[in-house]
């Protein structure tokens, strides 16, 4: 059986050779269970879909590999073709292009991808890299199977300088799950040779419409995607290309010699480490060195230390077996001044406490809680940004914000009192329109102008600045929200009324556990579990495990469905993916019941109201009460 170095071998060995090896032995990934991952793919389904619909006379390759060679080499002997997913070969050289386009001797190979660009600004070459080097390798081959042809190609991408005339663009496609197995690969999941994502069908709404071709032509004219010519690109980068090509080859071949790779700083993302104890591809690279606790790599933003060559310093480290994360050297957190940074001296902290074993609350953090303003409101929203913008006038990648959760204590040593808004589309009457400017007015009702809004990191100050900019794009005429938003937000120096909890924690507390991370997920297990007293807060305790035996305890673990066991298997929304996928299913997914689609909206709601309960557990160990 003929071994093919496919685009998504070579996608992956760009990255790592070692990583092409693990591919074809079959290794698992982290990516075979990544919800996000999963998601991008099916988004990548659904505009590769709407790109094809702009061909219709085009017809889609489909069967497994050989069958798919076999059918393209027939097909590509017309004169004049449109090819979905045609499979060409050169050698041992495999490459599916996504629409191919024959017109005597001139091909067209268009590479459709989900991720944005904007035709209003420069061109990006290190945004588009990773994009054009998988042309280039199509162009690569196309050139060996075709050497006669003249070869143009093109990106066809979202372009986020369109807004849309279509309303319910994102409703016009679905996805269909399908069992059916095949062995064609998922580009975003380079490094699965046996997806666990099939690839699904997607559904267009109207495809049995009498008048189809009035859909298809608006999708033509008022739609999202746009060319980017890359050929001179693709051109260029042929020598490159070729010689890679030929690596890739020889170890697909003959096998990885130990000069083809080596360990190093960028090991740390490799999706071959998994808990499969049997093949786990980064602890067979790293050896006992992969074992090592704590670790270089928790350092927080260590990555970013320099040699004084100005090289990364963890390749140092490594090279020299050295990945304890007490073996830094002290001396790197220091600046070329020789003095600690903001981010030097998190880093000092961090090494010392975790040395120690010990929580660190810095002193001024009891004098910051006491200049806090009372009511505290601490706030989280929910927003989905996707390729297909959800109403007429919108942009691809557009914000929509639709739902905020809020906790507010009015007085120190008062019970949080809760509040909510949530928009969920067509399900409910009333809630199709575009949700951003209600959704601001509710939170603006509910907050006011006085007291102190409290969010973790800088995604809600962003929201409410996007809202702001899109009042004036969408014409909406309302001074005293517009007056709120500005008023609410920070926007450089310019300071507004939100306290950011993560800036508070990156400045102010520290726990092992977290090691150098600072978001929710992480502050949140160290001070639950490490600290028993607060599960016996009474506004706490619905999230008090039945028994507290020792170990890391989640709050997020707690989250359960609203139906009862066996009514429907669908994992429980616990994170921002989730949340989003959640709601443009209650959106848009035709096959949920109405009951399904009250069970989705009740674990948003649960989900939203815990990540601003979860501020206040971290608040009230800070002795903010």
């Amino acid at each position: 059986m003929t071994k093919y170095l496919s685009k998504s071998d070579f996608q992956l060995a760009s990255s790592c050779p070692k990583k092409l090896e693990y591919k074809k032995a079959y290794y698992p990934t982290a990516n075979d269970t990544n919800e996000y991952m999963e998601m991008l793919a099916q988004g990548g389904y659904i505009v590769g879909k709407m790109a094809t619909m702009l061909f219709p006379d085009g017809i889609e390759i489909d069967g497994n590999t050989q069958d798919c060679i076999a059918q393209t080499q027939t097909l590509l002997q017309q004169e004049n073709v449109v090819l979905f997913e045609p499979a060409i070969v050169s050698g041992q050289k495999l490459v599916r292009v996504d629409i191919l386009v024959k017109k005597g001797n001139d091909i067209h190979i268009i590479e459709v991808k989900a991720k944005s660009h904007n035709t209003d600004e420069q061109p990006d070459k290190g945004k588009l890299k990773k994009h054009i080097d998988d042309v280039a390798y199509q162009y690569s081959v196309l050139k060996e199977a075709f050497p006669g042809c003249k070869i143009k190609c093109s990106l066809l991408m979202p372009d986020k300088a369109k807004r849309t005339d279509i309303e319910d663009l994102a409703g016009w496609f679905s996805i269909k799950k399908q069992d059916k197995k095949n062995d064609n690969e998922i580009e975003e999941l380079p490094a699965q040779q046996n997806p666990a994502f099939n690839k699904p069908e997607v559904i267009f709404k109207y495809k049995s419409a009498l008048n189809i071709e009035e859909f298809i032509s608006q999708l033509a004219k008022e739609g999202i995607l746009e060319y980017q010519d890359v050929t001179e690109a693709v051109e260029e980068m042929q020598n490159d290309i070729n010689q890679r090509a030929s690596g890739f080859l020889r170890i697909l071949n003959e096998g990885i010699n130990n000069e083809d790779y080596q360990i190093s700083k960028g090991c740390k993302a490799c999706e071959f480490n998994t808990p499969d104890k049997a093949k786990n591809g980064y602890k067979e690279c790293w050896g006992d060195l992969a074992y090592t606790e704590p670790n270089i790599f928790d350092l927080y933003y260590g990555g970013l230390l320099k040699t004084e060559n100005k090289e990364i310093y963890f390749d140092e480290l490594i090279a020299e077996g050295k990945t304890n994360l007490f073996d830094i050297a002290l001396e790197r957190l220091y600046n070329a001044k020789g003095e600690l940074g903001t981010r030097g001296i998190r880093q000092l902290l961090q090494i010392e406490n975790t040395q120690n074993n010990t929580e660190w609350i810095s002193n001024e953090l009891k004098s910051i809680a006491n200049n806090l303003k009372y009511p505290l409101h601490f706030i989280d929203f929910e927003t989905y940004t996707g390729a297909l913008p959800f109403h007429k006038g919108m942009r691809p990648y557009e914000l929509i914000a639709f739902q905020w959760s809020s906790h507010t204590i009015q007085k120190p040593g008062a019970t949080p009192v809760h509040s909510e808004w949530i928009h969920t589309g067509e399900m409910y009457p009333n809630q199709t329109e575009f949700p951003n400017f209600e959704f601001a007015r509710s939170l603006m009702r509910q907050i006011g102008t006085s007291g102190t809004p409290l969010m973790w990191a800088t995604h809600e100050n962003t929201v409410l600045r996007t809202i702001m900019n899109q009042m004036e794009v969408y014409g909406i005429e309302d001074e005293a929200l517009k007056n709120w938003l500005f008023d609410i937000t920070i926007d450089g120096d310019k300071k507004g009324r939100l306290v950011d909890m993560n800036k508070m924690t990156q400045e102010h507390y520290f726990h092992p556990f977290m090691k150098g991370k600072t978001s929710i997920k992480k502050v949140l297990p160290a001070v639950w579990s490490h600290h028993p007293y607060l599960h016996k807060v009474e506004h706490f305790k619905d999230y008090v495990p039945d028994e507290f035996l020792g170990g890391i305890l989640d709050p997020y673990d707690t989250l359960t469905s609203g139906l009862k066991e066996g009514e429907w298997d669908e994992e429980v929304v616990s994170g921002g993916t989730a949340a989003m996928r959640a709601y443009h299913r209650i959106r848009f997914d035709d096959s949920l019941t109405i009951t399904q689609k009250d069970e989705l909206r009740y674990q948003l709601l649960q989900y939203c109201k815990l990540d601003t309960m979860a501020m206040i557990i971290i608040a009230h160990h800070w002795g903010i009460k």
